[in-house]
């Protein structure tokens, strides 16, 4: 596998963490006619796909990398999780932190592929 399509083939990957759970959290929000939530599923959707066709790739995997690490201190605080959730809730933490570092990593090749074999 040559260089360029390694790097494309995990940044698709990697926006599947936004475009997958963004589009469930939107048909879900629909459902409840919740349309404001609606939107920032489809935001999350919108987000994976610039991520996917690689638009404004530095600033966008910067911004996500941003939102995974404040969303992990948010939405998965395991050292405030009850006994029988603080597990899953560890596995969300470090789950969302190591993505945040693979989006820093994305956003510092600044949308280009690194040379190499």
């Amino acid at each position: 596998m040559s260089t360029l399509s390694a790097f494309i083939l995990g940044r698709v990957l990697l926006a599947l963490a936004f475009a997958g759970p963004g589009a469930a959290h939107f048909m879900a929000s629909l459902r409840q006619r919740n349309h404001a939530a609606a939107a920032i599923g489809a935001a999350e959707v919108a987000a994976g796909l610039a991520l996917m066709l690689g638009w404004q790739l530095r600033w966008l995997a910067l911004a996500a990398a941003v939102f995974l690490i404040v969303d992990a201190l948010v939405a998965h605080a395991f050292w405030n999780a009850v006994p029988q959730d603080q597990r899953n809730q560890l596995l969300h933490f470090f789950k969302n932190i190591a993505l945040a570092g693979a989006f820093i990593l994305l956003g510092a090749v600044d949308g280009q592929a690194p040379a190499g074999q």
